[in-house]
């Protein structure tokens, strides 16, 4: 899957991406998503992030996630996906690394 986050990101555009998600795991496939963080602002301040019924269900079931953008973004992405709380595979990269990102998020 490939995704592209501009501005500020909502809580639906989290559930339009943990459908589409949904719908290839329960085909049979494991999830390889790549994020560009393009001209990104965070996330909704005040809004309800606390929905976890797709981690906790599908969580394990995304083989590997690869996030391009700023480094400042780093940190907070990192805690947003859960790295280090699944099996998912999550690295971070700068924008000038975004093919190797890619091969990465392929491998």
């Amino acid at each position: 899957m490939y995704v592209r986050v501009s501005g500020i990101m909502e809580p639906a555009d989290q559930e339009s991406l943990q459908t589409v998600a949904a719908r290839l795991i329960a085909q049979g496939l494991k999830v390889r998503l790549l994020v560009t963080l393009h001209e990104f602002e965070g996330w909704r301040k005040g809004a309800d992030w606390g929905d976890i019924a797709f981690f906790m269900t599908h969580g394990n079931e995304v083989a590997r996630m690869a996030i391009v953008g700023d480094e400042r973004w780093k940190d907070q992405v990192f805690a947003f996906v859960g790295k280090g709380l699944r099996d998912t595979e999550v690295e971070f990269f700068p924008f000038l690394s975004a093919g190797e990102a890619e091969r990465w998020v392929r491998a």
